[in-house]
């Protein structure tokens, strides 16, 4: 067994305790003891005395000698006297070992008659060594019945401590030491020990085993991408279709390709041979590529990193920059730098967002967009007031002139729109002749200022110049605050959309726009309210 095993040092600690605490308790339990049973004597010898005061009060008051001697004989006969006598004006009686010495106990002998008058004294000699025997003989009793139940006690905690405690770390121990990190191994809990904090430590063990397991699969995963970084070096550099260049730590150009120059040519810059460290000259965010290079070398990464170049022409260029650290065998540091030719990826992705995101007739931002910018707004707790917009009488202008008109209705309500919002506002075509407007942070005061200034706009009369007609279009507006009147996106559309139809519904001919707040919708005065 381990001598500096936790069993073998549980038991020594355990022992130890025990030992030191049952010398202190024994000697103090024997002191305790000791002088209990030495007061228990000489009460003892007390309630002897009151046993024979009668008989010795009368011999003193009588001054029978005969009687008192068979009083001293009485009390000389029990092991706690050695010696006794008894004293009157008329006889002194006396043990035949009696001597005057300090330790003699004196009780004083009244009249049988007269309580209050003395007639004698009656002196004791305890047997000071047969009280201290005794106590002594006690005590030890005592305490070595004391001494074994602190033994049993002692075993009974190392065995309780063992099984419930020490045994359950030692599987735990065990069952770590055999487990190979990174498989799926894992500690079983010990029994009764579900609920424990020995239960919890298993628990816990095994939460750190998981996360040392997933460390490992990521860096094997980044040790994949790497290898996969590096065989796409190889090819590129072989068949020479993208920029590569290596570099020295100050930025000195050693080597570069021919994509690389043309890259130069296109970017009708000066081939020269050093531009900062990483070619941080070549890009237009230069602090984002060195702290993308650093942040990745810190973690034995290749660096890769997609930005903009600097160019003197109309067409952006876009590259990804894969930053590799090399240390040759002399030890010296270099880096090998990839530009992979990105740009047509960014516009293709740009193409893509424009049609997702924007409305094709208005340019402006479309329903669906919209919706991705009130749930943003929700989640990050803005204040905003929602506006829905409907064109009055579009209807009758798409029927009587054509599709054509209608569209070139919208463009131009699109752009009055735009005129009136400040550049925090959101304007979005809904569908058809809706329009959705946010404004963040605004009041109900700014809210309204907002909608006549968009009134004033909108009552810009429209020529149709295929038509040769002049047309006028109003709008009728509902509004809805986040979050004053309701959290959930979906209820704050649909109030903001009943009080836009509420406006439309109780509209007169001649007022050029209408509005209503949601929160006045249950105030019949207020509803329908023109601006």
């Amino acid at each position: 067994m381990n001598k500096s095993g936790l069993v073998i040092r549980l038991a020594v600690v355990i022992a130890f305790t025990a030992v030191i605490v049952g010398l202190i308790t024994t000697q103090i339990f024997y002191r305790f003891t000791f002088l209990n049973e030495q007061l228990l004597g000489e009460q003892s010898i007390k309630q002897l005395f009151n046993t024979v005061s009668p008989t010795a009060s009368i011999a003193s008051y009588l001054g029978d000698e005969e009687l008192a001697q068979e009083v001293i004989n009485g009390l000389i006969s029990n092991d706690l006297i050695t010696a006794a006598a008894m004293k009157t004006d008329m006889l002194m009686v006396k043990s035949a070992n009696y001597q005057e010495s300090a330790a003699m106990l004196e009780f004083v002998l009244f009249s049988p008659f007269q309580k209050e008058r003395s007639v004698g004294v009656l002196l004791v000699k305890p047997n000071d060594k047969h009280l201290a025997d005794k106590a002594s003989n006690i005590s030890a009793t005592n305490t070595a019945v004391v001494a074994i139940e602190a033994l049993i006690i002692t075993a009974i905690s190392i065995f309780v401590t063992y099984y419930v405690i020490t045994r359950p770390i030692l599987s735990i121990g065990k069952a770590l030491h055999a487990i190979r990190p990174g498989t799926l191994e894992r500690i079983d809990k010990p029994s009764s020990h579900e609920n424990s904090e020995i239960g919890q430590l298993a628990d816990d063990v095994n939460d750190l085993l998981t996360k040392a397991e997933q460390q490992m699969l990521r860096e094997k995963s980044l040790r994949s991408e790497v290898q996969v970084l590096e065989s796409r070096f190889r090819m590129l550099f072989e068949n020479a279709t993208s920029a590569i260049v290596l570099v020295e730590p100050q930025g000195d150009i050693l080597l570069y390709n021919k994509t690389f120059e043309q890259l130069i040519e296109k970017l009708k810059l000066p081939l020269k041979k050093n531009y900062g460290n990483y070619l941080q000259e070549l890009f237009i965010l230069k602090k984002e590529l060195h702290e993308q290079i650093q942040t990745s070398f810190a973690n034995d990464e290749s660096a890769v990193a997609e930005l903009e170049l600097i160019s003197h022409q109309e067409e952006k260029m876009w590259v990804q920059v894969v930053v590799t650290q090399l240390i040759t065998d002399d030890f010296q540091e270099n880096y090998q730098i990839t530009l992979h030719d990105i740009s047509k990826r960014k516009q293709q992705i740009s193409l893509l967002d424009q049609k997702a995101n924007y409305d094709s007739l208005t340019n402006l931002l479309n329903r669906q967009a919209a919706e991705q910018h009130l749930k943003q707004l929700t989640v990050t707790g803005v204040a905003f007031a929602l506006i829905m917009m409907d064109l009055n009488d579009f209807k009758p202008i798409n029927d009587v002139f054509g599709h054509d008109a209608g569209d070139e209705v919208l463009i131009h309500v699109a752009s009055q729109l735009m005129k009136s919002l400040r550049k925090a506002d959101v304007l979005a075509r809904w569908g058809g002749d809706e329009f959705v407007i946010v404004l963040p942070n605004a009041t109900k005061k700014e809210v309204t200022n907002v909608c006549e200034k968009l009134a004033a706009q909108l009552s810009k009369p429209l020529h149709l110049s295929q038509h040769n007609k002049t047309v006028f279009v109003t709008a009728s507006m509902g509004v809805s605050f986040y979050p004053d009147e309701q959290l959930q996106l979906l209820e704050l559309i649909r109030a903001a959309d009943k009080a836009m139809y509420q406006v439309k519904k109780d509209k007169s001919t001649n007022k050029a726009l209408y509005l209503a707040f949601s929160s006045d919708l249950a105030k019949p005065d207020n509803a329908g309210k023109a601006v």
